[in-house]
């Protein structure tokens, strides 16, 4: 693998013009995956030239809780660095966002590049000629910054998946709901009906589930989604007590609803919290449904968690990928 050289930072980062998005191109190779654990980026910063309060309201961004998980856990695992030390492996991170602060700079500037260097990677471009500048340049695209990096990770995590992949599932989930999807290795198949699938990964700690099923075409409001997801619980997934099934907890603000386009497939997901009936049993899950090819039913792909003493928010991701996977 051929070292890439500060001199050709240089050259990247130069090429940056104010406030745009670009990409480095869509092609994955091997040899050239990204750095970082799962959740963790690089914040690029020399901290001791900025006000505290600038710092804290940068790592409030940064650290603000994943939505819809039952305990407090930040979007990101932020690890900093100072820009003199921002090199080698760092540049190979998955997820960075760097501060460039100057007060010779003519010019400030915000910029997104995928793919500079390595594959998927996200490089957030701040320059400014003061603080001030700087920061409200941060705060007005805080959503996009955190948008293109939480995309960037699940997208990781697809990677993954596909160097690893189950075919056989995925062959049934062809032909059951006639869509393609990625399922990586270790899931197996816990319950299967004529319009339902369930598919499980377990450990001594947690369990992973996803679950496939098709109903009759309905509309897709949040309250029709959650009555047809509780209704085909309550059917075909027995809790560990007698008696006992998931549902979605009903909480104030949750589910969390919005329409979604996934690589064509138009539909409507919803992050939120389930529980169970009978038993003390609960978790996140996120959901897509959408009308199906046929137009006479609805297929819903949904992923949910079971982790009572650890945190949740990476697994959460997992299932999230694995239903965004769709195809």
């Amino acid at each position: 693998m051929k070292k890439i050289s500060c001199f050709a930072l240089v050259i990247v980062l130069l090429s940056m013009t104010s406030c745009h998005t670009k990409s480095g191109g869509s092609g994955i190779k091997v040899e050239n995956f990204s750095t970082g654990k799962a959740g963790e980026m690089i914040l690029a910063i020399d901290s001791n030239y900025w006000s505290k309060s600038a710092m804290t309201a940068i790592y409030d961004v940064l650290h603000q809780p994943q939505p819809a998980i039952n305990q407090i856990e930040p979007m990101f695992d932020v690890i900093q660095c100072s820009n003199a030390d921002y090199r080698a492996s760092f540049m190979r991170h998955r997820n960075i966002v760097q501060f460039d602060f100057n007060p010779d700079y003519s010019v400030n500037s915000f910029e997104i590049d995928k793919n500079p260097l390595t594959n998927p990677q996200i490089l957030v471009k701040i320059k400014g000629n003061s603080q001030d500048s700087c920061l409200k340049l941060f705060l007005a695209h805080q959503d996009e910054i955190v948008k293109a990096m939480y995309e960037n990770d699940i997208a990781r995590l697809q990677n993954a998946h596909r160097k690893l992949n189950n075919p056989v599932i995925e062959k049934k989930i062809k032909e059951k709901f006639g869509i393609s999807m990625t399922i990586p290795e270790g899931y197996f198949v816990g319950r299967e009906e004529e319009d339902f699938l369930w598919l499980l990964f377990r450990t001594p700690k947690n369990d992973r589930f996803v679950m496939i099923y098709k109903s009759p075409r309905y509309a897709l409001t949040t309250e029709n989604i959650v009555a047809e997801r509780d209704r085909i619980t309550k059917a075909y997934i027995q809790g560990a007590v007698a008696g006992a099934y998931p549902i979605v907890a009903d909480i104030e603000g949750y589910p969390m609803a919005k329409e979604k386009n996934i690589r064509y497939h138009n539909g409507v997901e919803l992050r939120g919290l389930w529980a169970s009936v009978r038993d003390k049993m609960g978790g996140p899950f996120y959901s897509f449904t959408q009308v199906a090819p046929d137009s006479t039913s609805c297929i819903t792909i949904d992923g949910f968690v079971y982790a009572p003493q650890e945190h949740k928010r990476d697994y959460l991701r997992e299932v999230e990928a694995i239903v965004k996977s769709i195809q």
